[in-house]
């Protein structure tokens, strides 16, 4: 176990000097040391008065404000407040139970902004255990954050990704062995040791619309084995997550199969009667958490208009006309559908160059000026 400390401890300082030289790049996320960072930052707002606007666009590169707007706060609304508190009460209740422990579905349209509430559930229970553990003897891990493998031909590519979250994962000596992919060492017993030791308690499985369910099938018993013997929840995230972990889990456990001698077994038992229990397929075999566009319609126009509000209040521009971004309600929805990543993208782009330009301002012609791929 040495040679594993020394080799994370250099995996460690690396991360931290790349850190140093650039923004943390996305990968690093699924690094224990990036989730960790990740789960602790707060970033803050500038403050205009200690960045006046700067006279030309040369000097504007370097204005930090621009950073700040790359990294613009996701803006919560009630019902992704009521999915995220839900999933998270139903972590807690997973990790003080012994027995019948439900892993959880995120699902929903590709930019609803699955990934962020996935996230954000993982970085309130890693608050969470922390300040309830303070003081605690021992390393923890209570999270562990993954991407569905590229490569899921077994069981050894899932434990890989988990591995190499964990510092695990040995070094390659040269290119000849990086090239080599299905060299890949089994780290199973190694990954449960430490998952173990470290009292993790939540897995986060995201992307999972980039596997089949025949390449998912073979590794649910062991999440299932991290589920009963180690008490750790897994969450499920992607574009059709529940299709496809609900096919994958009648594939491993033979389903059908069992269904059907199920009701042969009543038949035959009670010759006389019906049968419906079975009548209609499950939904599901998980509970699911579905996210959805932001809708703006008659029944609904307070959500949008209250997520535009919550962006402007977090918007650090010199010149921000009051709601000059609930005024265009309808013009944004138009051009972003209600989709997170959309809008998002479109208000800190908008921002971004009205700090280049010297605008200091958000109007038509900024936003006029982004293109995005939606509405234009």
């Amino acid at each position: 176990m040495k040679a594993t400390a020394v080799l994370q401890k250099q995996q460690e300082e690396r991360a931290l000097q790349r850190a140093q030289l650039a923004p943390m790049r996305p990968e690093w996320i699924y690094r224990r040391q990036g989730w960790n960072s990740f789960t602790r930052e707060d970033i803050t707002q500038p403050g205009l008065a200690e960045h006046p606007p700067l006279p030309t666009e040369d000097a504007r590169l370097s204005d930090p404000r621009l950073a700040y707007h790359a990294h613009l706060k996701l803006v919560s609304h009630q019902g992704y407040d009521e999915v995220l508190l839900a999933s998270f009460r139903a972590v807690m209740v997973n990790s003080e139970r012994r027995e019948g422990i439900l892993d959880r579905v995120i699902d929903g349209m590709s930019g609803t902004g699955k990934s962020l509430l996935l996230r954000a559930i993982g970085r309130t229970v890693q608050r969470d255990i922390e300040d309830r553990t303070k003081g605690a003897l021992v390393a923890q891990t209570p999270v562990v954050h993954i991407l569905a493998p590229a490569d899921t031909d077994s069981k050894v590519n899932w434990v890989w990704e988990i591995a190499c979250f964990l510092g695990l994962n040995p070094e390659p000596l040269n290119e000849n062995e990086l090239l080599r992919m299905r060299s890949y060492p089994d780290l199973t017993a190694s990954v449960n040791y430490v998952l173990e030791n470290a009292l993790t308690r939540l897995l986060l499985v995201d992307d999972i619309q980039r596997v089949q369910p025949h390449q998912l099938a073979p590794v649910l018993h062991y999440f299932d084995y991290l589920r009963n013997r180690l008490g750790i929840t897994t969450i499920f995230c992607g574009t059709g997550a529940s299709d496809i972990v609900h096919e994958a889990r009648a594939i491993a456990d033979r389903h059908q199969v069992t269904v059907q001698r199920h009701l042969t077994r009543r038949a035959t038992h009670s010759p006389g009667q019906q049968d419906t229990s079975q009548k209609d397929p499950a939904l599901s075999f998980l509970p699911i958490t579905w996210l959805d566009p932001i809708p703006f319609n008659a029944q609904d126009k307070e959500t949008w208009l209250q997520v535009l509000a919550g962006y402007e209040k977090h918007l650090s521009l010199h010149n921000l006309t009051k709601h000059a971004l609930t005024e265009h309600h309808e013009y944004l929805h138009n051009r972003t559908g209600g989709y997170f990543l959309a809008l998002s993208q479109l208000i800190c782009q908008a921002a971004t160059l009205a700090i280049l330009t010297g605008t200091e301002n958000i109007t038509r012609t900024e936003l006029d000026a982004i293109h995005i791929g939606r509405g234009h």
